[in-house]
Order: C-alpha cells, then sequence, then structure tokens
C-alpha cells in the first residue's frame, strides 16, 4: 500500500471486532484496524499508520448501520465516542464480548480452567455512579459544549444532555451548570493554546445511598464566579441528594483530572456508599466500581470463591478496601495494599466504622511492600489497573506460593500476560469468569483464579 495513503478518509466494512473495540476490515488487500466498529458496518475511517502487514486507522463515521444494530440507540451516538455498542441488544453485546475474551485466551494458547457463566449487569441504562465531563465547543470558536469528545475528533465535544447511562441527576446537574457559564460567557480550556479556564466536571453519585458529589475541575481560580453556580446547583430538584461542591484546579497540560489545588464549597468532600451491607467513603480522586449494581455481583463471585475456612488473605492493589472489608467477614486476617495514601486512610477509617477488626492496610507499591506482609497468606487477591501486575510483582507474588490466587482484572489483555506468567510457574487455572460492568462499551471485567499445581 502506498505510504501516501496516511491521512486518506477509506470507507471501510467491517467483518470482525477484537477484545477492546477495535474493529477489522480490508482495504486494497490490506487488513486494516481501526479504533471502533461493530461488524456488519460501513465505516469512514481515517488512516493513521501505515505497517508492513497491516493499517491503523480511526473510524471517523459510520456510514451504513449492521444488521445487528437492532434497537434504538442513544440521541447522542452518532456523534459522542462514548458508547460504541448502543444500537446491539444487550444479550448480544455481552454474547459477542464474552467471545472475544474466549478469542484472547484461545489465541494466546490458555485452554485450561472452566468457563463460568457470564454475569451481566443488573441495569443496562442509568447503571454509571461516576462521569466526568468535558468542557469544549463542538466547532472552533463555537458555543460552550459540556459532554464527550466526539467520535473521531481529539478537540471537539459534543453536548450530551440526553446521556441514557447515567440518570437524570446527572443530566439536571450537567445542563446547569453548561447554560450558567455559557451566560457568564466564560470559557473553555483549550489544550493546544492553553487560554481558557474550564476544564471539567466531575459528578459521582452513590447508587445506593443517593449522595451527590459535584466537582468543578478548571485551570485556575482567582475571578471565577462559583458562589452564583453552588446556588445555582443546590436549587436543583434532584431525586438524590448533593452532599458536596468542590472546586478542583488543575494547571496540568495533559486532558485528565488531577488536583493541585482543591476547595471545598459545600458539604462534606466524601460519598457514602452501601455495599453488601457495609458502608464505605469515596474520597474525590479514588478508585471505585463505576457500576454498582453489577460490582455487588463482582464481589459476590470473588466472595464465593474463597474457601470457607479461617484464610490469611492478602488483597493486593486494594484501593478503598472494599474487597478487603468484605472477605474479612469468612478471613482469620486480611492484609489489603495500596499505592495511594488517601485510599489507605480511608480504607482504614472505614474498616473501624464497619467494626471490622483483622484488617491491615499498607500504603506503598506492591512490588516494594511485599516484604511488609505480616505473614505469609493463603489466598491473595489482586485487582490491578489496566496495565495489570508488573511482571516482576507478578514473580514476587508467585513465589509466595499460597493455596489459591484470585484476579479481578478490568482489562482481559494484561491478564492474559500475567495468566501466562503464572502458568509458566506451574500454577494451574481453576475457573474464568466475564462480569459486564458496562454495558453499551466494548470493556468486560474478569475473575480468574489460580492454584499452585501439586507436585
Amino acid at each position: 500500500m502506498n505510504m501516501g495513503l496516511k491521512g486518506k478518509l477509506i470507507n471501510l466494512k467491517i467483518i470482525q471486532q477484537e477484545y477492546g473495540g477495535k474493529a477489522v476490515g480490508w482495504y486494497q488487500g490490506k487488513r486494516v484496524v481501526t479504533n471502533q466498529g461493530i461488524v456488519g458496518q460501513l465505516v469512514t475511517a481515517k488512516i493513521k499508520r501505515i505497517r508492513q502487514h497491516s493499517v491503523e486507522a480511526e473510524t471517523q463515521e459510520v456510514l451504513k448501520k449492521s444488521p445487528l444494530e437492532t434497537e434504538t440507540a442513544c440521541s447522542h451516538f452518532d456523534q459522542c465516542g462514548g458508547c460504541s455498542m448502543q444500537g446491539v441488544s444487550y444479550n448480544t453485546q455481552v454474547a459477542m464480548k464474552e467471545e472475544q475474551v474466549r478469542d484472547l485466551f484461545e489465541l494466546n494458547k490458555i485452554n485450561s480452567g472452566i468457563w463460568l457463566p457470564t454475569l451481566q449487569s443488573p441495569r443496562v441504562y442509568e447503571y454509571r455512579n461516576k462521569m466526568e465531563f468535558s468542557f469544549g465547543d463542538q466547532c472552533k470558536g463555537g458555543t460552550l459544549t459540556l459532554g464527550m469528545h466526539q467520535r473521531g475528533r481529539r478537540f471537539d465535544v459534543v453536548d450530551t444532555p440526553d446521556c441514557n447511562i447515567i440518570d437524570e441527576d446527572f443530566r439536571l446537574i450537567r445542563t446547569i451548570t453548561v447554560r450558567y457559564f455559557r451566560e457568564k460567557g466564560i470559557k473553555h480550556y483549550h489544550r493546544m493554546t492553553h487560554d481558557g479556564i474550564l476544564r471539567h466536571l466531575v459528578i459521582r453519585k452513590a447508587a445506593f445511598t443517593g449522595e451527590i458529589l459535584v466537582n468543578l475541575v478548571t485551570a485556575g481560580m482567582p475571578g471565577l464566579p462559583v458562589e452564583e453556580w453552588k446556588k445555582a446547583l443546590l436549587m436543583l430538584q434532584t431525586q438524590g441528594k448533593i452532599t458536596g461542591i468542590l472546586w478542583t484546579r488543575n494547571d496540568g497540560v495533559a486532558d485528565t483530572v488531577q488536583c493541585d489545588s482543591l476547595q471545598l464549597l459545600y458539604g462534606k468532600s466524601t460519598l457514602s456508599e452501601k455495599m453488601l451491607g457495609l458502608r464505605f467513603s469515596i474520597t474525590p480522586f479514588s478508585f471505585f466500581q463505576t457500576n454498582s449494581f453489577a460490582a455487588e455481583l463482582l464481589y459476590k463471585s470473588v466472595i464465593e470463591l474463597m474457601e470457607p475456612s479461617d484464610q490469611t488473605v492478602a488483597d493486593l492493589y486494594c484501593g478503598l478496601g472494599t474487597i478487603s472489608q468484605l472477605l474479612a467477614r469468612k478471613a482469620s486476617s486480611v492484609t489489603g495494599i495500596e499505592l495511594i495514601d488517601e485510599a489507605v486512610s480511608q480504607a482504614r477509617i472505614d474498616a473501624l466504622k464497619n467494626g471490622i477488626e483483622n484488617c491491615l492496610f499498607i500504603a506503598g507499591d506492591v512490588k516494594e511492600v511485599l516484604s511488609a506482609l505480616p505473614a505469609k497468606p493463603d489466598l491473595i487477591v489482586v485487582d490491578p489497573p489496566r496495565p495489570g501486575v508488573n511482571p516482576k510483582a507478578m514473580e514476587e507474588l508467585l513465589k509466595l506460593a499460597p493455596g489459591t490466587f484470585i484476579y479481578v482484572s478490568c482489562n482481559p489483555k494484561t491478564l492474559v500476560e500475567n495468566v501466562k506468567q503464572a502458568l509458566a510457574a506451574g500454577w494451574e487455572i481453576g475457573t474464568k469468569r466475564c462480569v459486564d460492568l458496562f454495558p453499551h462499551t466494548p470493556h468486560l471485567e474478569m475473575v480468574v483464579t489460580l492454584h499452585k499445581a501439586v507436585q
């Protein structure tokens, strides 16, 4: 293929999907992998990179729908780059994603272990408990928008007032916020010129208590009329209750939410959430599963995999200690390790409030503080971020050789690499299970059990 085709727009018929959302078609005898697509769609894709045996592209527009798209999608679907599987029935979505995960294991020649039935999300719509909206415009110099990045465009932001994976409280808060700042004539932060102020609006809502935390993220603080915005929010008739309003300053260049300074404008800075009989406090920047309804199924499946005996457990990458405290009700002791100090501090507080006395939480990098474990564990549970467990850390974990290893993963691709490492070290797979926490997206959660092979 001619190298001069880089940047060219091509029409591409999607014939295959890979786990994680990528789609495959053919153009001029070359295999083209684009970032988004559903089997049967005809899309316009922009060629980004030409390799020896394949071409990388980015989907710009859907020209013809797939026969699989039998349901009405969100009104923003054609422009928003968020939910790539909207329009496909939920049962079909789950079946497609499970098949892609199974293909991933087979491609890596991992055929051992029992596949347990995939757990579907109890809610298909209005399931998210957190949303990060971006401020921007849909065309250069256009009206202020607040929503998601437009499909195939890095800088353009689409207004999403009718987003259907969040509930009405999210939609009300988003709409009143963008309307307020439009009227004030305040500009969004431009990633290239670094002009403007408004960056993100982060809303979290506890699914089982109804508490709402609103966080405005800006590039600069002086002179912004946030008091009037706060009053406008508190006048809203929401089903849940706004219990905290925050103002975060982020002077970084990257298009991510980070905190350089934080100001509490109203209420408290944490959310209180219930989960399987326990209560957890969610801090502004800590990780918590974004689908509380499906997260309960995920955690139940982990608890069920734990042998009903007096075990010593190590819960690694424990975050706010959700799994740690849930397992503590069956274990003799649980030690949680987490890199983020704030999360560890909150986990300790929550454990005391929940009356759990057999949990110890340690702050630090897993691969550096394993030696701090008070005893050799009978069970190791890991729930790492998307990059998976660092290979060196995984090597050390396997050397601890507990009876059972439960691996919870939000990224089957990196999970597979860690599983291959375990198999090479003499471990065996017990069970494999997919859990869908992300309806309408190409993602699945996984739970895999590993056992040390009997010599």
